[in-house]
């Protein structure tokens, strides 16, 4: 037997858990998902849930849409490789969807992903969606009833994710009794945004939408600056990437979207206490209520595991029902089931927030369950 057997025999190996990262940022966000992950899984094993250490394996991967999604399944598969029984991630639906029949293919481990879009979902893949395709319209449309909007002019990035969001959007605005009067494709990449400004001005707006991933916000405001153009204005869980950095914060200002970060939530200021005093600083944005579900959702799946496999681990999540989570509104919970793999439930795991004026920060700004109601009347009717 060789001494490294002889030195291993005896000792616990820790249980391996992937992290797949295809959209890289390089800044302290990214430090605050690790070290949630690792918080959580600490506080795991301490309390006895899970009887050994969780170790962190990463891999920082250029998916789509600056990248290709050949880099994010390779990824998996090195993860999958590396012996992880559970793999958070990817983040970006042009990279889940195709993943998740990769992940079926596969069948070995599951993977549990922020994608927004329902094509992801997939028995191997769950999901606590950092928004979702289907359901964000509705909540947008309700907060633009409570903010009295009525005339619509959407701008759609050019991509999966910005034509899936169009389709419902027009759906549900139009459910709501919202009139969209125009709609213009922009590019998912920076780009001069004075053209799209003055077309979509032209239709006489009272509020102005964004739809997609994010990147077409960059240049948005600057050109309703030069354009003397200050509508109220609306973006989906795009308005989470002023939580990246100053830059992106200053891109944002102005603007109104949804996010899972409600400093109402005791369950998320009470993490956020512990966080304050293990790592010294106290994030305020979704990302660390978002990764405490998912670490409490992946430690519980593992806990439950029998055997501990990835198809144990998988029947291991189904097992989560009703623990309250750290994001979205107070009263929102965590469940999976057999035929469950979007984990919220409560129609307020997200909330309507604003950037300042100034680019400075951002406020609370409504709960859509506030008219969610009148939102879906007419679908109802």
């Amino acid at each position: 037997m060789a001494d490294e057997d002889v030195r291993a025999y005896g000792s616990v190996a820790p249980l391996k858990v992937g992290l797949l990262n295809d959209y890289p940022t390089r800044s302290s966000t990214e430090d605050d998902t690790l070290d949630t992950l690792r918080l959580v899984f600490d506080e795991a094993v301490s309390a006895g849930l899970v009887d050994r250490p969780i170790e962190v394996v990463r891999r920082d991967v250029i998916g789509l849409p600056n990248g290709t999604y050949h880099a994010v399944e390779r990824g998996y598969d090195e993860l999958v490789a590396e012996g992880c029984l559970m793999i958070f991630g990817p983040y970006v639906s042009d990279n889940a969807v195709p993943l998740s029949a990769h992940a079926d293919r596969v069948a070995k481990v599951p993977n549990l992903i922020l994608s927004g879009s329902e094509e992801a979902l997939g028995e191997w893949t769950f999901a606590l969606n950092n928004g979702s395709m289907p359901e964000e319209p509705v909540m947008l449309a309700a907060v633009m009833l409570g903010d009295g909007r009525s005339r619509i002019a959407i701008a759609y990035e050019a991509s999966l994710i910005g034509k899936e969001y169009l389709a419902f959007a027009e759906k549900a605005y139009s459910a709501a009794g919202l009139k969209v009067v125009a709609t213009a494709a922009i590019p998912q990449v920076e780009a001069d945004k004075a053209a799209v400004v003055a077309e979509l001005r032209a239709a006489g707006p009272d509020a102005l939408v964004h739809v997609g991933f994010g990147h077409g916000l960059w240049g948005f405001s600057d050109a309703l600056e030069s354009a003397d153009w200050d509508p109220p204005r609306y973006t989906t869980t795009a308005f989470e990437m002023a939580h990246i950095n100053a830059e992106w914060m200053h891109h944002l200002r102005g603007w109104i979207g949804l996010d899972s970060y409600d400093e109402r939530n005791r369950v998320g200021q009470a993490f956020l206490d512990r966080f304050e005093a293990r790592y010294g600083r106290r994030p305020a944005h979704s990302m660390p209520g978002l990764c405490h579900d998912v670490a409490t959702v992946i430690a519980r799946g593992l806990a439950a595991a029998r055997p501990l496999t990835g198809e144990g681990v998988k029947h291991g999540i189904e097992q989560v029902k009703l623990v309250p989570s750290a994001s979205g509104a107070p009263g929102t919970f965590l469940r999976f089931g057999r035929y469950i793999r979007q984990g919220w439930l409560g129609s307020d795991y997200l909330i309507a927030r604003r950037v300042l004026p100034d680019g400075s920060g951002h406020v609370f700004h409504a709960a859509p369950s506030d008219n969610i109601a009148r939102a879906v009347s007419a679908c109802r009717d």
